[in-house]
């Protein structure tokens, strides 16, 4: 029996009902479209991969549609529980963790293949120029811009090093979150280009964000908003390098 993977309908019923169970941790509101971002980013990763893979053929083995779409969907479970700051670190793990089994991302095949699957998986969350500046860069943690939560996120990160690595060597602070390859920069693309459903330019997108945590009200972040505009060059050349793959 090959890999299978999780449909979109348990996709969302999924997050739907971890929304639910920690609405009082205040972190994600029900009803106020969190599901559908994540439902909508994986089926954007999904189409994505299978564009470039029509237009350019020989990139087929650096991409796997499904696991695009399944990291899609659970790209921002993280927050759920904790958060936005680190976000991507409690999701991947979680994933590698649990993803063949409590939170059912794949199923059938070998429990060797199945691990493998739930790994690839969860090495497409952390590459995120965000997640990387907030770990602190190559100072990791020292010079992290959240001191005083990073803590408690500094174990989970030696773990993702070292379990995600594909020798006996840790991973890299860049090697674990910064998108190195095609696959994770389609992650990072998916979501950077769904603003409500609609694909739209990355910089628009990124405008969004800076807006959103800039902007005092529910999800003012002045510390996120900042790190945004940092980053905005290096996400805006990944999105150019994907869009000259989709229109070549």
């Amino acid at each position: 029996m090959s890999i299978s993977f999780i449909t979109e309908d348990s996709a969302r019923q999924l997050i739907d009902e971890n929304v639910a169970r920690h609405v009082s941790k205040g972190f994600i509101k029900a009803g106020k479209g969190f599901t559908q971002h994540c439902i909508d980013t994986g089926r954007i990763a999904y189409e994505v991969a299978n564009r470039i893979i029509k237009k350019h053929p020989s990139l087929a083995r650096h991409l796997n549609p499904d696991e695009l779409r399944v990291e899609g969907y659970m790209h921002d479970f993280g927050k759920i529980l904790e958060g936005v700051e680190f976000h991507e670190v409690g999701a991947s793990h979680q994933i590698l963790r649990q993803g063949s089994g409590e939170l059912g991302l794949v199923a059938g095949g070998s429990e060797f293949e199945r691990g493998a699957t739930v790994k690839r998986i969860a090495s497409l969350i952390p590459p995120d120029f965000a997640l990387y500046e907030s770990l602190g860069g190559r100072e990791f943690p020292e010079n992290s811009p959240f001191p005083d939560k990073i803590g408690a996120f500094t174990e989970r990160v030696d773990e993702l090093r070292k379990e995600l690595s594909p020798s006996n060597t840790p991973l890299s602070i860049e090697e674990l979150a910064l998108p190195l390859t095609l696959a994770q920069q389609v992650a990072l693309y998916a979501d950077l280009t769904n603003l409500g459903g609609n694909i739209v330019p990355v910089r628009d997108r990124i405008n969004e964000i800076e807006t959103r945590y800039g902007t005092p009200g529910e999800f003012y972040n002045k510390t996120y908003s900042t790190l945004t505009r940092k980053i905005r060059p290096r996400v805006l050349v990944v999105g150019s390098f994907i869009d000259s793959l989709l229109n070549a």
